[in-house]
């Protein structure tokens, strides 16, 4: 069967190269969400126009448009993910995530709940719908649940406090994915840094030859995260 990517927070930057990178490589369905319509949809052009410019056909993608945070609407979208792809979905990513600066003290309670959704709560709901699925491949297809993160949850950023609490409580999450599904590659992807197209390291395809690079490890070398750093 066909293996199969979903991609949760699409965008320009590492959701699309990291959509079109693993569509080049064997991935011949993507499914790929976000909450916004319009965008979903120039990402899918994105995905298959580079794709044509590297001769390369017979990847199907699809979109779905959903705020990740209405959790009975988002458990709607995966059911039809699940069932687009033949109930098998070999490598997850979760790329969602609120990056905006959230002033220590300043920044409003309700904002600090929305991050928590976003990041964590939306990624649990993920967790429960995808792992079970997952857990039922065998080795050889490589099943995966792949996780941005960043160095936040360890050297805080007062100015980003929010993101770097929820940041923090994401990786005890996925820690605690690990230990509870050994036959699953569960990973961090720790981004050390501001992405931006000019960055030489932290640049949107280079991120995602890292996510690459940490599906591609064998089971005997899987590691919990994998960090991508400018040489200081």
């Amino acid at each position: 069967m066909a293996p199969t990517l979903l991609l949760i927070g699409s965008g320009p930057g590492i959701g699309l190269s990291t959509a079109s990178l693993f569509a080049s490589k064997k991935f011949s369905k993507v499914a790929l969400i976000s909450r916004n319509k319009e965008r979903l949809s120039s990402d899918r052009e994105a995905v298959l126009s580079s794709l044509l410019a590297e001769k390369k056909d017979g990847v199907e993608v699809k979109t779905w448009d959903v705020d990740i945070t209405a959790t009975a609407e988002y458990k709607k979208v995966l059911k039809e993910v699940e069932e687009w792809s033949g109930e098998e979905v070999d490598c997850v990513v979760f790329n969602a995530a609120r990056v905006a600066p959230s002033p220590l003290l300043d920044f409003p309670e309700e904002e600090l709940l929305k991050d928590f959704a976003t990041t964590n709560i939306a990624l649990y709901t993920t967790a429960q719908w995808a792992l079970p699925l997952l857990s039922k491949l065998g080795e050889e297809k490589k099943p995966s649940f792949l996780v941005t993160s960043s160095l936040l949850w360890k050297y805080p950023f007062p100015m980003f406090f929010s993101l770097s609490m929820v940041k923090a409580s994401q990786r005890n999450l996925v820690e605690s994915l690990k230990l509870s599904f050994p036959d699953v590659h569960i990973a961090l992807l720790n981004v050390g840094g501001q992405v931006s197209a000019e960055d030489k390291y932290l640049n949107p395809p280079a991120i995602a030859e890292k996510f690459w690079e940490l599906y591609s490890q064998e089971k005997p070398a899987w590691t919990l995260d994998l960090d991508i750093l400018a040489p200081q």
